[in-house]
């Protein structure tokens, strides 16, 4: 009887852990094609082949594989997956024992087995953004890097999605780490940025989303790109009892809010909010002289914060991902940066006030760390609010990396930075406020003075200030509310600016 050398190989893999290693598992279910890599060679899958510590599965198109572990956990793949064995062991030894695997592309799911329950740090799963440690035993995880398609058709941003259908599990990288539990979806952007909760299950996870790839030259032609007919084929995966989820991603990665005309009063604030406690900065704008006053902070427990803000009453939030959903509901669009794990909007009060600069908000989580006594680090500016002004402008803000000093405790501006206004109705004459380079401020003091100056439009003194706070659970960001004025303008009028920003810590 002959056997075709592709047989052969694929019974070659079958055999192999009860001759080469102890097995990790076995192929519990396979729709379609796969592979296993092992020492240097690359060979096709079939039902029943045992996989071992170090192999690493690819699944095809139009394809799905089941894999059992030896400590009863599963793992299902979807199509176009790549899925490595990184460290397995498994002799009922809680000391010993290990399942470290990785989720190179594409998409699993999973049921943890002995090795979690008995020994939750022995057992992890690494993507190309984040690390998932388990509290619990049933979740999901999608890795995107421009391949993945949600149901509709359009594209999925890059990083990490997941979904936890039963227990919990802890997703941790450079930034830091964050629990889901049981019905929590998530998405990571990047290795440096945080985890973010998503409200409704991201629709990757859906099992009509699809993982793309581009054939090589030995499946027949040369790579091509993602959604081409002859290249590069889409497929769904079918694998059995996986909870279906068809949702849309909730993203707050929205445009700066454009100022309204209307009167609006003086104000802006920064929020740190927090699982428990939330701080927030406020800067009232005396309309004396043109110049701010009555800046300061306070500390509020969340069921304060639903008392001190009407915007925000009758709605739910608890860190500052929830948060920034109830204001985007209720005030307007939230801008975000990831890196800063920051949130800032423009909030436009009712009509009839006599101001127009408006409320303008920064807010993260309270961090949970101490800041360090020593050492220096630098925040590049990652975005804010436009600044406005007393006559209804919109102006545009040139910001600055931040050097951190955390022996001394002091901030300071690497460049200088800038406040540009045109003309409108109210007034005729643009306006450009400078903050020199190296202007310093204190890490934890109030509100601060900067050194200013008005290069353009201004006859009068020129004065600014600042105060801000470290933002993120591990400090990622710092969030800082500024304000410029000028006593008199060439128009002789008095002038007071402000805005929010936001930094990343390199």
């Amino acid at each position: 009887m002959k056997i075709s050398a592709i047989t052969a190989a694929a019974i070659s893999v079958c055999a192999s852990a009860g001759t080469m290693a102890e097995p990790a598992g076995r192929v519990l279910a396979l729709a379609g094609s796969a592979t296993i890599a092992r020492g240097g060679q690359q060979l096709p899958l079939m039902a029943g082949a045992m996989v071992e510590s170090g192999d690493t599965l690819s699944v095809g198109d139009k394809s799905t594989l089941q894999v059992r572990f030896t400590d009863e956990s599963v793992v299902a793949l979807r199509a176009n997956s790549e899925f490595r064995i990184e460290n397995y062991r498994y002799d009922k030894n809680a000391d010993t024992d290990r399942s470290l695997l990785g989720l190179i592309r594409g998409g699993m799911r999973t049921i943890t087995g002995l090795i979690g329950k008995s020994n939750q740090k022995s057992y992890a799963v690494q993507t190309a953004t984040s690390t998932i440690g388990i509290r619990g035993t049933h979740f999901s995880v999608v890795s995107c890097n421009n391949d993945c398609t949600r149901p509709d058709g359009t594209r999925e941003p890059n990083g990490t999605f997941g979904g936890v259908t039963d227990g919990r599990i802890t997703v941790s990288n450079q930034s830091g780490s964050r629990d889901f539990g049981q019905q929590d979806y998530f998405h990571v952007p990047s290795a440096n940025a945080p985890p973010i909760q998503l409200l409704v299950p991201p629709a990757i996870l859906s099992d009509r989303a699809v993982v793309t790839r581009a054939r090589s030259n030995a499946e027949g032609g040369t790579a091509a790109a993602e959604g081409s007919s002859s290249r590069g084929s889409t497929s769904t995966s079918t694998s059995p009892k996986l909870v279906v989820q068809q949702a849309p991603v909730t993203e707050l990665t929205v445009p700066l809010t454009t100022v309204a005309a209307a009167d609006q009063p003086a104000a802006l604030k920064t929020v740190g909010i927090g699982t428990g406690r939330l701080t927030i900065l406020e800067a009232q704008d005396a309309r004396t002289g043109g110049t701010a006053a009555d800046i300061n902070f306070k500390n509020y427990t969340i069921a304060e914060l639903h008392n001190a803000a009407p915007e925000l009453a009758g709605t739910f939030f608890y860190d500052a991902a929830t948060a920034a959903v109830a204001i985007q509901q209720r005030i307007g669009n939230v801008g975000y940066s990831a890196a800063a794990a920051a949130y800032w909007v423009y909030e436009a009060p009712g009509s009839g006030q006599s101001n127009r600069i408006g409320s303008h908000h920064a807010f993260g989580d309270t961090p949970t760390i101490s800041l360090p006594t020593s050492g220096i680090a630098q925040y590049a500016f990652a975005g804010g609010t436009a600044p406005t002004d007393n006559f209804g402008r919109v102006g545009s803000f040139t910001g600055s990396t931040l050097t951190m000093n955390f022996g001394s405790q002091h901030v300071s501006n690497n460049s200088a930075m800038s406040f540009s206004f045109g003309t409108n109705a109210l007034q005729s004459t643009a306006t450009v406020y400078n903050v020199a380079a190296n202007n310093g401020w204190s890490m934890g003091g109030g509100v601060q003075s900067l050194t200013t100056t008005c290069s353009t439009g201004c006859t009068g003194a020129t004065t600014g200030a600042v105060i801000g706070r470290f933002v993120g659970t591990t400090l990622q960001g710092y969030a800082a509310s500024f304000s410029v004025a000028n006593t008199q303008l060439n128009t002789s009028q008095a002038n007071a600016a402000a805005n929010v920003a936001v930094f990343a810590r390199q």
